[in-house]
C-alpha cells in the first residue's frame, strides 16, 4: 500500500492489522519469516477470522480506544504461524486509514530468545579479538566466536578500512590504548561495538574488548528518524532538511530553496474536518515527491507549508520548475467519501549561496518572498528580494516599538478642519493620530494604523483616541461655547458588540454631547462582515453619534446596501477631487447625485487648490478638507490659528 510507504525504513518485522475485517493490509518484507510465509501476497490473502479469538479481538479493540488519545501499547504477544508458537515484544499503535478508520501497526521489537542471548553477552569482557602487530587476525573468545564465528582473516576486514587499520595499529602502539565505536564486520554480518583498543606490548599485539551496541544504535536510530520525520506524510520535517542541509553544505552545488503553501487549506479543513485536510496533505506529499524524486529534498514544514531543496543544474528555469509545482498542485485530488478537491499553491525562493549561506536564513528568506506571492494575488511564486528583509526588519521594529508606544501613551492627536461650504464656517476637525518615535522619528499613519490592524493593537489604540479627542471635544466646547463635530476615525476590528456601551461610557465620563461625534469607516469596513457590522453602526447611529463613510469611492459598496447603511455623511476620497482626468469629474459629480437622492451629506477630501475647491463648490458639495485650507496640526497650534480671534465667524476668510 503506497500510502504506508514510509514505514519502509523499519528493521523490524512490522505490518498493518484492520481489525475490523481481521486482515493484514501491509507488512514489510521482515514479517514473512514470523509469519512462515513466502510472500507478501500470501500474507495479505490469509484470513484471521478464524484463528483469532473473541476475546483478543475484544483486546485489540481495547487497543483502538488507546490509540484516540495517542498513545502507544508495548506487551508480549504469542503468534502460532503454522503451528508454530512464537512469543515476541511488540509495539501497538493506531494508523489512520483512508476510509477515515483506524487500523492497527504492530511492530515487532524482539523475541525471548534474542533478549536471552543479548543479556548472556552484553558484558565488556565477554567478547575479544586479538591481532598480530601486523592486524592479522589470531584468535576471538568463545562469546565472540559462540554468537559471530571466528572467520576473520585480519583488522582491515573487521573495520572495513585498510587505511584506518594501520592507524589504529599505529595509535595503539604510541598511546597503549583508545577507545572509539564503529560499524564492524563479524565474519557474517555488520555489527555496530562499542570498543576499547589495548596494546599488549610484551607481544606486540592488538586486543579489542567489544560491546555489541546495535540495538542501541538501531534504537538511536529510530529515534532520529522519528525526531526528523514527518509521521502524518512520512517526509522530513522542518528539523530533518534543515540537519540534512547543514551536513551537505560542503558538498553540494548552487540550489534553491522553495517556500510553498497551500491556499485555501483552512477552508478545507473548515468545511470538511482535519480527516480530510490530513489526506490532502498526504496527497500533496506525495505529488510533490514525485516531481522532485532524486533532484532534490521535500519536507514538511509545518501544517500546510511544505519546503523543496533543488541543486540548480536539476532544472532549466525556477519560473519553469515552480511552474511545474503549481500546475502538479492545482489538478484535483480525489479523496476517499469526499470526492474531488482542488486547491492553489503560493511560492516563495531563496537562493544558496547567493542570498544567504546558511539554511535558517534560506528558510526565512524564502518564507519572505512567499507571503509576498500571497499578497500578489497567490497561486505564484515570488523570489526574495533584499528589500523584503528590510521591509520585515522595520515591521518586527515597529511592533516593538509600537508595544512600547502603547504602554507609555506616546502618540498625540493633530487636527484637521472641515469646512462648511454652505456658509464658510468651520464646521469641526478630523481626529488624526501621530507618532513620533524616539529613535524611529515621525512614523507615518500609513506605516503603523495597519500594522497596529494586523497584530490586534488596534483596539487599545483607538480607545486611546477616543478618549484623547473626547476629553479634547470637552475642553473646547466648555472653553470656546462652540458646537462643532469632532470625527474619529474607526477600525473594522473595533466595531465590535460593546462599542456601543463603550463610547457611551466615555460620553458620559467627558460629558460630551453624542451629536458632536462622528466616526469615520470605511467603504470596505462597513460591508464587511455587513451583517455582523450593522448591528454596531445601528447601535451608535441611536445614541446621536454621526456615521461617515471614509474614502468612497475606493472600496466596493453596493449600491442597494449603501442606502441600509446609518450614514449621514460620505467623504469622498482625494483621488478623485486631485484627479485631473475627466473620468475623475464624472466621478465627482455622480457621487454628489448619488448623496443626493439618498440623502446624505458629502465632503471632498483632500482639497489642495483653488481651482479643486472652485470645482467641489460648483458641484454643491456640502463640506471639505485639505492642504488648501490647512494640514493636520497639534492643539497648540490649531488654538492660536483659530480659536484666539475673537468672533468665530468667516474661517475661511481667515486662512
Amino acid at each position: 500500500m503506497d500510502s504506508f510507504s514510509p514505514l519502509y525504513y523499519l528493521q523490524n518485522p512490522i505490518w498493518v492489522f484492520d481489525v475490523d475485517n481481521k486482515k493484514i493490509l501491509w507488512a514489510n518484507d521482515k514479517s514473512l519469516d514470523l509469519w512462515e510465509m513466502t510472500s507478501i501476497e500470501e500474507l495479505l490473502d490469509r484470513d484471521f477470522s478464524q484463528e483469532i479469538s473473541a476475546a483478543a479481538v475484544a483486546t485489540l479493540l481495547e487497543y483502538q480506544q488507546t490509540f484516540k488519545s495517542h498513545q502507544t501499547i508495548k506487551t508480549w504477544w504469542r503468534f502460532t504461524p503454522k503451528q508454530i508458537t512464537k512469543n515476541m515484544l511488540c509495539l501497538f499503535s493506531g494508523i489512520p486509514l483512508t476510509d477515515g478508520r483506524t487500523a492497527m501497526l504492530i511492530e515487532v521489537i524482539a523475541d525471548e530468545s534474542s533478549l536471552r542471548r543479548d543479556l548472556a553477552f552484553s558484558d565488556c569482557s565477554n567478547l575479544a579479538l586479538l591481532f598480530s602487530g601486523d592486524g592479522l587476525f589470531i584468535s576471538a573468545n568463545d562469546a565472540f566466536s559462540s554468537n559471530y564465528g571466528d572467520h576473520l582473516i585480519d583488522l582491515s576486514e573487521f573495520i572495513g578500512d585498510i587505511t584506518l587499520s594501520q592507524q589504529w595499529l599505529e595509535d595503539a602502539k604510541k598511546n597503549n590504548h583508545f577507545k572509539c565505536n564503529r560499524l564492524c564486520w563479524t565474519g557474517q554480518r555488520h555489527h555496530w561495538f562499542d570498543i576499547e583498543a589495548k596494546w599488549l606490548s610484551d607481544h606486540s599485539q592488538l586486543l579489542l574488548q567489544l560491546v555489541n551496541i546495535t540495538k542501541d544504535k538501531e534504537k538511536l536510530n529510530k529515534e532520529k528518524y522519528n525526531a526528523e520525520h514527518d509521521f502524518l506524510t512520512g517526509l522530513m520535517n522542518r528539523r530533518g532538511i534543515s540537519t540534512a542541509l547543514k551536513a551537505s553544505h560542503h558538498h553540494l552545488s548552487h540550489y534553491s530553496l522553495l517556500f510553498l503553501n497551500l491556499d485555501g487549506f483552512k477552508l478545507i479543513n473548515d468545511s470538511y474536518g482535519h480527516a480530510a485536510g490530513d489526506k490532502l496533505l498526504r496527497a500533496v506529499a506525495i505529488r510533490l515527491l514525485n516531481l522532485v524524486k532524486d533532484k532534490g529534498l521535500v519536507a514538511r514544514f509545518r501544517g500546510d507549508e511544505f519546503i523543496i531543496q533543488i541543486e540548480k543544474r536539476n532544472y532549466i528555469t525556477i519560473t519553469h520548475f515552480t511552474d511545474q509545482i503549481i500546475k502538479t498542485l492545482s489538478r484535483p485530488f480525489h479523496i476517499k467519501d469526499i470526492g474531488e478537491l482542488s486547491i492553489s499553491c503560493s511560492i516563495g525562493t531563496a537562493n544558496y549561496p547567493e542570498d544567504a549561506n546558511n539554511v535558517d536564513t534560506l528558510v526565512t528568506q524564502a518564507d519572505i518572498a512567499m507571503h509576498r506571492a500571497k499578497q500578489r494575488g497567490r497561486n505564484c511564486y515570488y523570489p526574495f528580494l533584499q528589500e523584503m528583509a528590510d521591509d520585515l526588519y522595520r515591521k518586527v521594529t515597529l511592533r516593538h516599538h509600537l508595544s512600547q508606544a502603547l504602554e507609555n501613551h506616546d502618540f498625540e492627536l493633530y487636527y484637521q478642519p472641515i469646512i462648511d461650504l454652505t456658509n464658510q464656517q468651520l464646521k469641526g476637525f478630523e481626529a488624526l493620530i501621530r507618532w513620533n518615535d524616539e529613535s524611529l522619528g515621525q512614523v507615518s499613519p500609513a506605516e503603523f494604523i495597519p500594522l497596529a490592524e494586523e497584530t490586534g493593537q488596534i483596539v487599545p489604540l483607538g480607545l486611546w483616541v477616543l478618549h484623547k479627542a473626547c476629553h479634547q471635544l470637552a475642553i473646547w466646547t466648555q472653553r470656546y461655547s462652540q458646537p462643532f463635530i469632532i470625527s474619529i476615525n474607526v477600525s473594522r476590528a473595533q466595531l465590535q458588540p460593546n462599542l456601543a456601551h463603550t463610547i457611551k461610557q466615555i460620553i458620559r465620563q467627558y460629558n460630551v454631547n453624542p451629536s458632536q461625534l462622528a466616526l469615520e469607516i470605511t467603504e470596505s469596513t462597513m460591508l464587511q462582515d455587513y451583517c455582523e457590522t450593522k448591528p454596531c453602526l445601528d447601535a451608535l447611529a441611536a445614541m446621536g453619534i454621526e456615521l461617515y463613510l471614509d474614502d468612497f469611492g475606493t472600496g466596493y459598496s453596493s449600491l442597494s446596501q449603501l442606502h441600509e447603511l446609518p450614514i449621514s455623511t460620505v467623504k469622498l476620497d482625494q483621488s478623485f477631487v486631485q484627479g485631473e482626468h475627466t473620468s475623475s469629474k464624472v466621478i465627482i459629480e455622480a457621487t454628489k447625485a448619488i448623496c443626493d437622492k439618498l440623502n446624505l451629506k458629502i465632503v471632498a477630501e483632500g482639497v489642495e487648490t483653488q481651482t479643486q475647491l472652485d470645482y467641489i463648490n460648483q458641484c454643491g458639495f456640502d463640506y471639505c478638507q485639505g492642504y488648501f485650507f490647512s494640514r493636520p496640526m497639534p492643539v497648540n497650534e490649531l488654538e492660536k490659528k483659530y480659536f484666539q480671534a475673537p468672533v468665530m465667524r468667516k474661517l475661511v476668510q481667515l486662512l
